[in-house]
């Protein structure tokens, strides 16, 4: 009897909160080192954002975005990848724990994981514009626009990664968002209605800001939907 067998009658039944809060606080353990380093490098980049020149804020904000992309990518293969790959996974699955407590906790861990300094990092984003009289405050939904896409596309590498269990296609995914993520950054900057604001001394949440904004959230709900359904499709996870 494979793992999947032995937790099946736990499948459809009631989730068993404390087991998925073990295995939620598990990878918290884990990971406290590499997120609070992430925090630090965070802070880094918002001090150089907060400064006037134009090489520094350049600078930050490279910076920034760097150290959220990487989170997302550390994340997907420390939780999962790697679980696999050690043979951590086997031993997950031989508790009492069915699939859809297994997909929930990891899916949990993630998003509270990645949460803490994407929240920091984006209210400290809104506070140096906002702080900054060098800075224009249109830059604002600029921003909202541009760290929810890492969101997005941190949650996307991480579907890969539960679904596929496999690190090839986990990397696909991490190429794809990469190169998605720079022609994102094109189109929103050249939309008329944000690029004639970007620069303007208010915040204007145009119509074409708030529809990528609602678009962004509706695609994040569709992948966390789709990704209990393919993991529930599954016959072995083994």
């Amino acid at each position: 009897m494979n793992a999947m067998t032995a937790t099946s009658a736990t499948t459809t039944g009631s989730m068993d909160l404390g087991m998925i809060k073990r295995l939620v606080l598990k990878d918290w353990y884990f990971l406290r080192v590499p997120i609070i380093a992430y925090l630090a490098a965070g802070a880094l980049a918002l001090a150089l954002v907060s400064h006037a020149g134009e090489g520094t804020f350049f600078a930050g904000s490279i910076l920034l975005i760097t150290v959220l992309i990487t989170i997302g990518i550390h994340l997907a293969m420390a939780t999962v990848v790697e679980e696999r790959k050690n043979q951590t996974l086997a031993f997950v699955m031989s508790l009492p724990v069915s699939p859809k407590e297994y997909t929930t906790a990891k899916i949990l861990a993630n998003l509270l994981i990645f949460l803490l300094p994407w929240l920091a990092l984006l209210v400290g984003s809104f506070a140096v514009i906002a702080g900054n009289a060098a800075l224009p405050d249109g830059l604002i939904p600029f921003t909202a626009i541009v760290l929810l896409e890492i969101f997005a596309s941190s949650f996307l590498i991480l579907s890969v990664a539960l679904v596929s269990e496999s690190q090839n296609w986990t990397i696909g995914a991490i190429v794809f968002g990469n190169l998605f993520f720079q022609g994102f950054l094109y189109y929103v900057s050249h939309i008329p209605s944000i690029a004639q604001t970007i620069n303007g001394p208010r915040i204007v949440w145009s119509s074409a800001a708030v529809t990528l904004l609602l678009g962004e959230i509706a695609t994040i709900a569709l992948m966390v939907g789709l990704t209990f359904w393919l993991q529930a499709r599954k016959t072995d996870f083994l």
